[in-house]
């Protein structure tokens, strides 16, 4: 997967966190913002399934975009 490589964070338990952007977290990252919009338009019209729907998206959508940015989508195992 094509990504932009800003370098080493640092290494927790032999895994190396980085800060990079692939497209599956570009990806990700739009359905975390329109699982928001979703989320935002069920409150507003009192929805519950909905709301809770939006919710469970926006928060995984939201961790995993966030952890696919810092670690590529793979963690570096291998050295």
């Amino acid at each position: 997967m094509p990504f932009i490589n800003t370098g080493e964070l640092f290494e927790i338990f032999g895994v190396k966190i980085h800060i990079g952007v692939n497209i599956f977290a570009v990806l990700m990252f739009l359905v975390f913002l329109l699982s928001i919009k979703a989320f935002m338009n069920s409150i507003k019209s009192k929805n519950v399934l909905g709301i809770i729907f939006g919710l469970l998206a926006t928060l995984s959508f939201g961790f995993f975009s966030l952890a696919t940015i810092l670690t590529y989508g793979y963690p570096i195992l291998h050295h």
